[in-house]
């Protein structure tokens, strides 16, 4: 018998009907799905606003909610319980395996092996942080696709990492000790298990922090790759820490901003040297490959 899972914690973010409504229903997506159980969008008050909410296995953080509707320009998000159920297992049902270039993302509960040729990266619903299928996920995994078939890296660095997909599947590509930070404990903590299940916990280090200029990421820069799956507004503030962390001729690939978001995003890295090479979009999300040529 499946256990079921114990009660769980619902954030729901009310965004009002509007032009810029479409936008910041996806960003407030974006923002939750990495830390989310489920994730459902839905219209509420005969239309006039939008519901995107959330389920979590634990209680989020107050001040990690205020800082995520503050740059989401949103009003404060609201918090309640949801009775016990057995939403991973629902949640699992309907998550069939998905291929992202040479990856197959899929859960623990896909029997069989992974088509040959594709390198499996295996995460469950149930584990929290997301489960790698939102586009920017997958927009980023296509651009380490692509860079492997290019060059080798070997000082890699997940910015913002979660539930440590993009990590993992640099672990699997090259043969290198691979960074992967977050500010969440939690996340770090998820991260590493998913490291662990993926055979890769000897090659990947998760560790808490919050920016460049944290310990961990002071020690192991220069970074030669780096990923930031984030939202465009923190990545344009952390650009100058980027820069200085980033090595001669290394690449960083920045999604989690709106194809409307990439010029604006790109005037705070192109004064600090670091130009755009290559451009993805995917359903309305932008994922930059940027770098800086060795001088």
């Amino acid at each position: 018998m499946t256990p079921v899972t114990p009660a769980l914690w619902a954030v729901r973010l009310t965004v009002p009907a509007g032009r810029d409504a479409a936008g910041r229903i996806a960003a407030s997506e974006a923002a939750l799905e990495p830390l989310a159980e489920a994730l459902s969008t839905f219209e509420i008050a005969g239309g006039s606003a939008w519901a995107v909410e959330a389920l979590y296995r634990r209680r989020p953080a107050a001040r990690r909610l205020q800082e995520l509707v503050r740059l989401l320009g949103l009003g404060p998000a609201e918090v309640t319980t949801v009775p016990p159920r057995d939403w991973v297992a629902e949640s699992q049902r309907g998550l069939a395996p998905f291929r992202a270039g040479r990856f197959e993302v899929r859960g623990s509960h896909v029997a069989g092996h992974p088509p040959r040729g594709a390198t499996a990266l295996i995460v469950d619903a149930g584990m929290a942080f997301g489960t790698g299928r939102h586009e920017t996920t997958r927009g980023c995994l296509l651009a380490l696709d692509r860079l492997a078939r290019q060059r080798d890296f070997v000082r890699p660095l997940d910015f913002g990492c979660g539930s440590g997909i993009l990590a993992i599947a640099m672990g699997k590509l090259w043969a290198a000790p691979v960074l992967a930070i977050d500010n969440d404990p939690q996340a770090v903590a998820v991260a590493r298990d998913n490291a662990a299940i993926n055979g890769v916990a000897e090659r990947v280090t998760v560790a808490v922090g919050g920016g460049y200029g944290t310990a961990a990421a002071r020690r192991a820069a220069p970074f030669d790759l780096v990923t930031a799956n984030i939202l465009a507004r923190p990545l344009r503030r952390l650009a100058p820490g980027l820069a200085r962390s980033l090595a001669p001729g290394g690449r960083a690939i920045l999604s989690g901003l709106l194809d409307d978001q990439v010029d604006w995003v790109m005037a705070a890295h192109r004064p600090l040297g670091l130009g755009l090479i290559e451009r993805r979009s995917l359903a309305g999300w932008a994922v930059l490959v940027v770098g800086r040529e060795k001088g």
